[in-house]
């Protein structure tokens, strides 16, 4: 982006829209230089997507007419600003209603707007990043070890465990409050009963967190919502940070106390809120209360950002060219905690992923890809041989799957097939027109998975010696050829074999001859 291009986007408003389970939330901001934001207009308008979805497993006419009523008038809203970049996104609802693509056109035929259907892993970024962006902007007094943030919406519960600023895991719940909500309803039960069913589904879903994440060393708990902030606005302490709030553990817990046995009317009226707000704050409160109840923390965190902040600061960084470096430093992390628990040889796959990205950085001219395919190719030679768990017997195959059927935090879903297909074309064969899962795949995929498994080739070939000066290796483009020039070669003839084998589909990828060209040793 040039200077000019730069200043010009730094004056342009931004718009964030969430289509949620609950209601439909609009965010309007002002780029800051320093890459803050101002807050514009705030708009929130409920609809109950949830109650169709959830019920009936689609979208009635009713709710996709209400729903594009609403996206008029935003759309009326954002052109009066003058948005010029906007950011439409729908969550669990949507995802999961099965004529979602026919209200997708009808929002796009009616209101202009271009929706994106995200998934869990999404939203749980998206989250996190406005979170991190908001413990940055001021001072935080939290004790240190692990910390959890834990967003309640409509239709699922998001939970990411950090330690040091890292993402170490993070895990969708299919608990919601609005689902909750529609699970059980009111018909002939009393609120005792209907809170009674709940925490009883609540605890039924989170008896598998409880094996798959120590909760119990969580020292920091951060709660994320329209109802986390409803609760701190009531019961709620300021802290140094201004975006932040803190309520005792004991606060909460009064607070769930005094309003569980309410009904939705007695909610509405005492607590101010509208019809569908209070129908769905306690469900929400009960499942922050369970969550708070499995760990040892003293008091709960709630910020003044919800996922629309995300979202802004996110498409600020696309428009500017940028990526989140931590979040690829975390895809890292998430694909070697993959690897660990497939008992890969650490060392052995990192180094490959450096030899794979030494290699690719020296063709840039070659494949012109970038830096998120780069990435991809890290977390594939991290991950290639994690099917040994399963059998050394065609292990590569066992790689697929395994990778394919798995969450890696920071990648879409599109981009964890990539990465499965690369890890098992590593070796064997080729992709071919018999293979439907490759065939599956969009054809700008088919071609990413040919470049960046054709290098990963070339890495485990040059490994067989385990070259110990990677950063020495050096690729030579002659006409019709590439010339590898490697050093430290303990056994070139053995190289030289293996290249012999791995390299044919680098060579119908890219069209170009390999040669291999030892380096003397450094003395």
């Amino acid at each position: 982006m040039t200077q000019q291009q730069q200043n010009e986007f730094e004056s342009q408003t931004l718009a964030a829209i969430d289509i949620g389970s609950n209601s439909i939330r609009m965010t309007i901001g002002q780029l800051n230089p320093d890459g803050t934001f101002d807050i514009l207009e705030r708009a929130n308008r409920p609809v109950r997507l949830g109650r169709d979805c959830f019920r009936y497993f689609r979208l009635t006419p009713a709710t996709m007419r209400a729903v594009v009523n609403i996206l008029r008038e935003f759309k009326r809203r954002i052109d009066e600003y003058q948005v010029r970049y906007i950011w439409t996104v729908a969550t669990s609802a949507v995802r999961e209603a099965r004529n979602a693509d026919v209200f997708l056109d009808r929002i796009l035929m009616a209101c202009g707007l271009q929706v994106q259907i995200i998934d869990a892993s999404q939203e749980r970024r998206i989250t996190v990043s406005a979170v991190r962006a908001a413990m940055n902007s001021g001072p935080m007094s939290i004790p240190g070890g692990q910390m959890m943030i834990c967003e309640v919406g409509g239709g699922s519960t998001t939970i990411t465990i950090m330690q040091r600023g890292k993402v170490i895991s993070s895990h969708s719940l299919v608990l919601g409050s609005i689902r909750i909500q529609e699970m059980f309803g009111s018909e002939g039960r009393s609120t005792t009963q209907i809170v009674e069913l709940i925490e009883n589904e609540i605890d039924s879903v989170l008896a598998t967190v409880k094996t798959l994440v120590p909760l119990g060393r969580v020292k920091t708990f951060i709660a994320v919502g329209g109802d986390a902030r409803f609760v701190a606005s009531r019961a709620g302490q300021p802290m140094d940070n201004p975006q932040f709030q803190r309520i005792s553990r004991q606060a909460f817990e009064d607070f769930v106390q005094s309003h569980r046995n309410q009904t939705v009317d007695q909610l509405a009226l005492q607590s101010e809120l509208s019809y569908s707000e209070a129908e769905t704050l306690l469900p929400a409160l009960l499942i922050f209360q369970s969550l708070l109840r499995l760990t040892r923390v003293k008091e709960v965190i709630v910020p003044a950002v919800s996922m629309r902040d995300g979202l802004l600061l996110e498409l600020s960084r696309r428009c500017r060219g940028q990526e989140d470096e931590s979040v690829a430093q975390e895809a890292i992390q998430s694909a070697m905690a993959l690897a660990e628990k497939y008992r890969v040889n650490l060392h052995h796959a990192r180094r490959v992923a450096d030899c794979a990205l030494r290699l690719y950085d020296e063709m840039k001219s070659i494949h012109g890809l970038d830096l998120r395919a780069r990435l991809l190719l890290e977390v594939a030679a991290l991950l290639h041989e994690c099917g040994t768990f399963v059998s050394t017997r065609a292990y590569h195959k066992h790689t697929y799957y395994l990778v394919a059927n798995s969450e890696i935090y920071g990648l879409l879903p599109k981009e964890v097939a990539v990465v499965a297909h690369v890890a098992r074309y590593h070796r064997r064969s080729a992709p071919k027109i018999s293979h439907l899962e490759y065939t599956a795949l969009p054809q700008e995929s088919r071609i990413l998975v040919n470049k960046l498994a054709a290098i990963l080739r070339l890495a485990k070939a040059l490994d067989v010696t385990n070259i110990r000066r990677i950063d020495r290796l050096r690729c030579v483009l002659d006409q019709d050829s590439v010339r590898i020039q490697a050093p430290d070669l303990s056994d070139e003839s053995l190289v030289k074999r293996s290249m012999e084998i791995h390299s044919s589909m680098f060579e119908d990828v890219f069209g170009l001859n390999l040669e291999l060209e030892a380096l003397p040793e450094l003395t």
